[in-house]
């Protein structure tokens, strides 16, 4: 066997090493490409759902600081209630010591 020979089993194993190796280039590109779309699908969804879970947590803050609002004034209403009564009580009752007091008081005062 010549050089000419030994130099083309070299080159021919050299260029299907190469022709491996860009294949598998390829294939490996391929597959990153498909993971790269897939992980970016998967990021909109996740933006999605992160943006209605914002939204979702907004309308509920709101819809508490109404009730919020609402308990305190329902508060104050049952408060003002138990002041109401409390104040009529003490009226009655002076109101009774009022009148034993007019009724005893000597006649012609």
């Amino acid at each position: 066997m010549d050089f000419a020979t030994y130099a083309g089993w070299i080159f021919g194993s050299v260029a299907g090493v190469g022709a491996l190796a860009a294949a598998y280039i390829r294939v490996r590109s391929s597959v990153d490409n498909q993971t790269a779309e897939t992980w970016k699908g998967e990021a909109e969804a996740q933006k999605a759902r992160a943006d209605r879970l914002e939204a979702q947590l907004e309308e509920l803050s709101g819809r508490v600081t109404r009730l919020e609002a609402e308990n305190r004034h329902l508060s104050e209403l049952v408060t003002g209630q138990a002041a109401i009564a409390e104040l009529k009580s003490i009226v009655l009752a002076q109101h009774q010591d009022l009148i034993s007091l007019i009724r005893t008081a000597p006649e012609g005062n």
